[in-house]
């Protein structure tokens, strides 16, 4: 997919490893620069969208788009991990999510200029309500080029982006572009919400930088390997939902014994326990899973029946819809329960705890 970015504008700031390390899936690390990791946000627009060798794409092959991002180190090198972006059209926010398996977000996104002043703001509306501006001046005598700043190379010479399916597993994407005409800026105010809401509480004024254009090529997604898990394996369920106790126990009569179930309150990773609220989580030997990829790692020890339900639930086009339907099984659990009369986990066995 080809496209053209223009009237690039980056906001910088410094933000704790800790906080980008409780947003990132197994399988990616934090990407520091001389020890510390960043938050970025980024507003440009998107121009001349097209599939490679076919015309632009009608009434979506131009629009304005806002991201928040971090930085990250994959099994395919550095990255970029985003955690939204958001867009004022509903066609390119949901083939984004479907294909890409990216964060996109519906709401109003606009930019004004008013002679060296560029002011982005946004106003999300799905999938939740949230807010954000950013506002930079790019004047003749502020503007120095940043080709050879090596902080500026690491957050903005990104050639990667990484990305999890709603199915738990994995995506990556190479994004390739010319040099960036890259040059400073200076900061004058924003409303951080947006990255609020991603998890980062920002602080300071940010380092800003500015560039005309970049003409972008985006290839195809792939997912990447799943580790399997080895040895014995704890599934952490909600209790008190009556779809996943039923679940859990139908599960226990089939499972060996290397599968143990346990209430995910107990869980002492707040990562995890945010993750289990909205899916099934399985851990082993320090690492995780998390919805179909769990349900693929528990029915591996289900017999050679379960193992062929799990190898289909692993590939591709099986894994993306399986995780459409997980989604929506989970967002409609309490719904579901109560329809169902399926009793919550005070009627589980004892050795689920």
């Amino acid at each position: 997919m080809t496209q053209v970015w223009r009237d690039v504008t980056f906001a910088h700031w410094a933000v704790p490893i800790a906080d980008v390390e409780a947003l990132l899936p197994s399988g990616l690390e934090v990407d520091t620069h001389q020890g510390q990791a960043w938050v970025s946000l980024v507003g440009f627009e998107m121009d001349a969208l097209r599939l490679r060798g076919l015309p632009a794409i009608p009434t979506t092959h131009r629009f304005l788009e806002f991201n928040v991002r971090t930085y990250v180190i994959g099994s395919e090198g550095p990255g970029v991990w985003f955690c939204s972006l958001d867009v004022g059209q509903w066609l390119p926010a949901l083939v984004a999510r479907i294909g890409f398996a990216l964060p996109y977000d519906k709401g109003a996104v606009d930019v004004s200029h008013e002679r060296s002043r560029i002011v982005w703001t946004v106003d999300r509306t799905w999938p939740e309500r949230a807010q954000g501006s950013l506002a930079v001046s790019v004047e003749a005598e502020d503007v120095a080029p940043v080709c050879e700043d090596a902080l500026a190379t690491f957050l903005t010479s990104r050639w990667r982006l990484y990305a999890k399916t709603r199915g738990g597993r994995l995506v990556t994407a190479p994004v390739e572009h010319e040099p960036w005409p890259l040059s400073s800026a200076r900061f004058i105010g924003a409303e951080t919400g947006l990255a609020s809401v991603a998890g980062f509480d920002v602080q300071g004024d940010p380092i800003v930088h500015h560039a005309p254009a970049v003409h972008v090529r985006v290839g195809l997604p792939k997912l990447l390997p799943q580790r399997r898990a080895r040895g014995s394996v704890t599934v952490w369920f909600d209790d008190d939902c009556g779809v996943c106790s039923a679940s859990v126990r139908w599960l226990m009569k089939r499972t060996d014994s290397s599968v143990i179930f346990r209430p995910n309150r107990e869980l002492d990773d707040d990562a995890l326990r945010s993750a289990s609220a909205d899916a099934l989580v399985v851990t082993a030997g320090g690492e995780s899973w998390t919805a179909i990829a769990a349900v693929a790692t528990i029915l591996d020890r289900s017999g050679w029946l379960g193992r062929g339900g799990a190898f289909g639930l692993r590939l591709p086009g099986v894994h993306a819809l399986a995780g459409l339907v997980y989604r929506w099984v989970a967002a409609n659990r309490a719904r579901l329960s109560a329809r169902l009369g399926l009793a919550a986990g005070c009627q589980l066995p004892k050795s689920t705890s």
